[in-house]
């Protein structure tokens, strides 16, 4: 007697491959989806470690004029615009520098003293002499203010050769994908003293969202960049803040500009990192 598969053992057999097949599928896709997300998070690390470490030299690199007086040409200045995590609630932070740091080996600037400006700026925005094409850290910079023409012997109607005058100096990206920036300052080294000082956490809690000291520069910096999807699509939170704070060489030159810093004060000038 020959023995057979019924049609319903068919039936069964087929939609049980067809099951199998289309589980192997899913799984393949999610593990897939997931490496790519992660491949992709990783590289966006990777350029914003970057670009941080770029705006950490720059501040590290700040210049103050070694005169004898406060200058606010040459003072740091914060603009507090929210908790950074969007476009539009993101902090701008600008200071004059010396060095390569942010504008590069073969910039003009890159021997001389030049102001720089540092913010997010979103997809779209037209404030500039050319719109912005994608959502990202962006810098601006210009020449030194001593080298700059006075606004009564500018020829330009507009007058005025400080950021303000937006058509003059594009905003330049330094890494896309990161869509929110805050700052905070340490006014003083005597706000980081005492049993708490070692302690990251607390050191922390001292930190302020304002400085309006324009003629000086401050103690410390914290910088927080947030990261988001290029999709769209979000990670397990929202954004990913990626945390760096900054200790400022200058500060006590900025304060008495006859003083110039030792060099152990010049030795402990560094940062931490967080993340």
């Amino acid at each position: 007697m020959n023995k057979a598969f019924t049609m319903i053992e068919m039936l069964l057999a087929t939609m049980l491959v067809g099951v199998l097949t289309t589980l192997s599928i899913l799984t393949f896709r999610a593990v897939t989806r997931g490496w790519q997300v992660s491949t992709d998070y990783m590289d966006k690390m990777q350029r914003t470690d970057y670009a941080l470490n770029q705006i950490m030299s720059g501040l590290r690199s700040m210049y103050y004029p070694h005169d004898g007086k406060q200058d606010e040409g040459y003072g740091f200045s914060l603009v507090d615009n929210g908790d950074g995590e969007r476009p539009k609630e993101s902090d701008v932070i600008e200071w004059s520098k010396t060095g390569s740091a942010i504008v590069g080996n073969k910039s003009a600037v890159a021997d001389t003293v030049h102001r720089v400006q540092v913010m997010i700026l979103e997809e779209g925005d037209s404030d500039y002499r050319e719109p912005v094409q994608k959502t990202g850290l962006y810098a601006r910079l210009c020449g030194d203010a001593a080298l700059r023409p006075k606004d009564d012997e500018a020829d330009s109607p507009d007058k005025g050769y400080g950021f303000d005058n937006d058509e003059l100096y594009q905003p330049v990206l330094i890494a896309d994908g990161v869509v929110g920036f805050n700052c905070r300052v340490l006014k003083k080294a005597e706000e980081a003293e005492g049993s708490v000082r070692n302690s990251s956490e607390n050191d922390r809690r001292s930190f302020e969202d304002e400085f309006s000291e324009s003629n000086s520069v401050p103690y410390k910096v914290e910088l927080t960049f947030y990261l988001a999807d290029r999709d769209g699509r979000s990670y397990r939170t929202d954004t990913a803040p990626v945390v760096r704070i900054v200790r400022i060489p200058i500060h006590e030159q900025s304060l008495d500009g006859a003083k110039v810093p030792s060099d152990g004060e010049k030795e402990a000038a560094g940062g931490g990192a967080l993340r």
